[in-house]
Formats: structure tokens, sequence, C-alpha cells
């Protein structure tokens, strides 16, 4: 019975862990899509060219 406390931090400390690491994709992934929107914004009103939004959005997927 000595193990059950330690195991149950364990869980928590691991769940946590799991808990950070999906907020921060979710975070980066709704950036990506803001800046994508931006760039396909700044493309329709022509202050981007064609190749520098391509090369710009390539830059961001790497």
């Amino acid at each position: 019975m000595d193990f059950f406390p330690y195991g149950f931090l364990f869980c928590l400390t691991l769940f946590c862990f799991v808990a950070i690491r999906v907020f921060e994709i979710q975070k980066r992934y709704r950036t990506d899509q803001n800046t994508t929107l931006e760039l396909k914004k700044r493309l329709a009103k022509g202050q981007l060219e064609e190749a520098e939004y391509q090369r710009l959005i390539n830059l961001i997927k790497k």
C-alpha cells in the first residue's frame, strides 16, 4: 500500500504533461491557421505576389 500515493502522483504528473503538450499543439495550429488566413487576404488584395505567398507558406509548414 505504500506505492499507491506515489503511483497516483506519477499518473497526475503524466496527465499534466500530456495536457500541456495538447494545449501547445492547439495554440500552434491556431497561430499557423491565422497566419495563413492573413497571407491569403494580402494575396487577394494584391499586396503579395503568388511566388512570395508560396514561399511564405512553405516556410510556415516547415
